[in-house]
């Protein structure tokens, strides 16, 4: 009688093979339980639209907060320095004594205290001042009328600054009627049909400016790589070939008075300008050089220009920066060519010059010192 051999029980799972075990269930091994499953497929699972992009979410409001900031300082420095232009420091002559003038007190006032008065002794002198861009009008008491009325000649200059003839205007009129004088003005440099308001050297500025960092960047865009002498030969094209367009659209087109080759040149040292300044900030600032490059050229630059409004009728800092940014510099130049030709100044035309070859070597070193280019 054989004897049934016992039947063999199945080895326990021990360790590593326990857990595994324990982990299929006893009911179905190799399938996971539900609550398994489901814990897996949720760590698994792509991320939710929302939060895939939460990262582009907060780029994009930093750069609408920094946007709209820039902006809102843009147009509180437009609107307080260029929409409202009152007489700040506005130089003015005045031939002999001016203690105790009935009309020189109510043009004090009707100015708010603006004025600069200079005295000078003649009104020759006080016109060659307005000839140097020193003073924007020289007034000159006059001898008594048939009426008893104390004459007063007010010669104002429209090309120094369209903005600061029609203030100084408005306010001698009303100084006229409260001091009872009798008044006649002269413009000593009227403006040309072709330029009536005095707002082509500002126009051509901006647009120089535009021109330069503009295409700064879409070159670094869209034209690299480009080694360093290769983005000095298309800069150079595009500081030559485009100040050399606008001064031909200016002169040739539209009339304005401005001398050809000065005009070339004063265009072509803006259009340097801001292009190294822009191809600078992009090599060292990334993709927030826009920042810088328009906060100086824009918010700063064409507020303190002097081109909508006269220097003297602008609120500090900024008639102070018209001086020595390269924007006011450029306005200055070009109006001085334009009206003044016989009596320029070297000061704006230096101002333009250290400009450009300052922001043109700093471009240059910081391009070899990183080894790279403008457009890598």
């Amino acid at each position: 009688m054989t004897q049934e051999a016992p039947s063999e029980r199945p080895a326990e799972p021990t360790g590593q093979a326990r857990d595994g075990a324990d982990e299929q269930g006893p009911e179905h091994p190799g399938h996971e339980p539900e609550h398994h499953h489901a814990q897996h497929h949720a760590q698994h699972r792509a991320p939710g639209p929302w939060r895939e992009q939460r990262g582009s979410f907060k780029h994009a409001a930093v750069i609408i907060a920094v946007a709209t900031a820039m902006v809102s300082l843009f147009a509180l420095s437009y609107i307080d320095a260029l929409g409202r232009p009152v007489a700040r420091a506005l130089p003015v002559a005045v031939v002999g004594d001016a203690t105790g003038s009935p009309f020189l007190e109510e043009l004090e006032r009707a100015t708010s205290h603006g004025l600069e008065l200079r005295q000078v002794d003649s009104a020759a002198q006080g016109e060659r001042l307005v000839q140097l861009q020193e003073v924007y009008a020289v007034i000159a008491p006059g001898e008594t009328s048939a009426q008893g009325r104390e004459q007063v000649r007010m010669e104002l200059s429209s090309a120094s600054g369209a903005s600061a003839a029609r203030v100084l205007t408005q306010a001698a009129l009303t100084a006229e009627s409260s001091s009872g004088v009798e008044l006649s003005t002269t413009d000593l440099h009227p403006l040309p049909s072709s330029d009536p308001s005095g707002l082509a050297s500002f126009y051509l500025t901006i647009t120089a400016t535009i021109l330069g960092f503009v295409t700064t960047f879409q070159l670094r865009a869209h034209a690299s790589p480009l080694t360093l002498r290769g983005w000095a030969v298309v800069a150079g094209s595009l500081v030559v070939l485009g100040s050399l367009v606008l001064a031909t659209l200016a002169i040739a087109v539209l009339d304005v008075p401005l001398p050809f080759w000065e005009t070339w040149w004063a265009l072509a040292l803006q259009v340097l300008t801001a292009s190294s300044f822009a191809a600078l900030m992009s090599v060292l600032v990334g993709r927030w050089a826009i920042l810088p490059t328009w906060a100086l050229f824009i918010l700063l630059g064409n507020t303190s220009s002097g081109g909508a409004v006269a220097p003297g009728l602008l609120p500090e800092p900024f008639s102070t920066l018209s001086r020595v940014l390269p924007s006011g510099a450029l306005v200055s130049a070009l109006r001085a060519a334009a009206y003044f030709n016989d009596t320029q100044r070297w000061e704006p035309r230096l101002v333009l010059l250290a400009w450009a070859v300052t922001t043109t070597t700093a471009l240059v070193l910081v391009c070899r010192a990183r080894r790279t280019s403008p457009a890598p």
